[in-house]
């Protein structure tokens, strides 16, 4: 447990307001009593007696900070949930993975208020204040609930038993993945072959990367092997929770390539039932051109017309469904507002429905991609919040009846993947 004790208490030390006006950690979190005007009807204990005092730009890098650790944290625990059941079983480990699962939501809804100070709508200092002082408070509960665990289990670890059976598990997972290196490979070249470089850019080196997780893997498990004592008690923890972390690595690495191989399918099927759908969509916008009310609503539906006309156009250069899907998503939603004041609700909604089907594989798609692009190279605050956003909005439009607010929903959710994969690739 000593990689999420880390990264817990390192954002216990790093939650220091920047310019010195304060210093403290989350362990003093609720014991400072600052401002008492700002935290009013607050509760002892709340993060409003925490930072109250502190300007509130540093309130905000202090928030950031703790945001990214905790997510961080988070992930971490969840690697290390695996590594768990396989030491101590499923039912030890039980109470573990609930407590990640609520530590999660902690971190979800602090990434929620970082989405309202960061979004468009202006909101005043005392409320930009108490959300800040909130984001702080719930990333320390999370903190507390991940060290809370991660006490109890380094209890049981300190016993160090079990040891060979831990490194003969880790030595079958680094077998199993190197069962499917050559078929992943196989997989990637063809994908390469059949798709834009754009589209496989992001796993172009997982092979290889992953080849290389699991040869250290192999030498950390030898390590570890070699001080494995006859009694069955061995201080060997520490050596075998690396070798599993660098297979998880590979692991990772490889699902990556099934995963886009399964998502430029699914990617595939979508387009062509867009394009088919387009397709009725314009044999009906010429229909209701004929009969527009004006001359501007006509026009309207004619320029939209064309834009689907030149979306559907087979491009010359290499596939890359998911644009497509994008390009043609976003001149059929022009063409549905050109005709919306001519289409009877139950056609509309018909269309909603199929355009829904299409972004919502793009959102899935592109979600997973900035997901695994943070996962593996971090990323800012900004980033993260943007993805944390996103995902939101794609559960929001899974779960919605109205299919014309739930293909608005998911295309929020597309539009914040976007915009979390530019902050995570260029504002590093």
């Amino acid at each position: 447990m000593d990689v999420v004790t880390g990264i817990v208490l390192a954002g216990v030390t790093a939650l220091v307001l920047v310019g010195g006006a304060v210093a403290v950690g989350f362990a003093t979190l609720f014991r400072r009593r600052g401002d008492r005007t700002v935290a009013a009807g607050s509760p002892s204990g709340s993060a409003a007696f925490g930072f109250g005092s502190a300007p509130l730009a540093e309130l905000s890098l202090a928030a950031g900070s703790a945001l990214v650790r905790m997510d961080d944290a988070v992930r971490a625990a969840d690697h290390e949930l695996g590594f768990a059941i396989a030491q101590f079983g499923a039912e030890r480990s039980r109470e573990f993975g609930q407590s990640i699962t609520v530590a999660r939501g902690k971190v979800a809804e602090a990434f929620r208020l970082r989405q309202l100070l960061d979004d468009s709508t202006p909101d005043g200092d005392r409320q930009r204040r108490e959300w800040t002082l909130q984001i702080i408070a719930l990333c320390e509960q999370a903190g507390a609930i991940l060290a809370q665990q991660d006490a109890a289990f380094a209890g049981l670890r300190r016993l160090e038993v079990g040891a060979a059976d831990a490194i003969a598990d880790v030595r079958a997972r680094i077998a199993a993945a190197r069962t499917r290196v050559e078929a992943t490979r196989v997989t990637l070249a063809r994908l390469e072959a059949a798709f834009s470089p754009a589209v496989t850019a992001g796993i172009a080196t997982n092979v290889s990367s992953a080849e290389s997780s699991l040869a250290e893997a192999e030498a950390i498990a030898d390590d570890a092997a070699s001080d494995v004592t006859v009694t069955g008690v061995s201080a060997v923890s520490d050596t075998v929770r690396r070798a599993s972390d660098a297979t998880s690595r590979a692991e990772q690495l490889l699902d990556a390539i099934d995963r886009t191989d399964r998502d430029l399918e699914s990617a595939g099927a979508a387009l062509a039932a867009l394009r088919e759908s387009a397709r009725k969509d314009l044999d009906e916008a010429r229909l209701q051109r004929d009969s527009a009310p004006d001359a501007g609503s006509g026009q309207g539906i004619i320029d939209a017309m064309t834009a689907v006309d030149d979306a559907l156009a087979t491009g010359s250069g290499p596939a890359d469904p998911v644009s497509d899907l994008d390009r043609i998503g976003d001149a059929v939603a022009r063409l549905d507002l050109a005709l919306a004041s001519a289409r009877n609700q139950a056609d509309r909604l018909a269309h909603a429905r199929a355009a829904y089907a299409g972004t919502l594989v793009s959102a899935a798609s592109q979600i997973a991609v900035v997901r695994d692009l943070i996962g593996g190279r971090g990323g800012r605050v900004s980033a993260r919040t943007k993805l944390a956003e996103a995902e939101r909005q794609y559960a929001l439009a899974q779960v919605e009846t109205d299919p014309v607010e739930a293909l608005d929903t998911i295309r929020r959710a597309v539009t914040l993947a976007r915009d979390a994969d530019a902050l995570a690739r260029y504002s590093d």
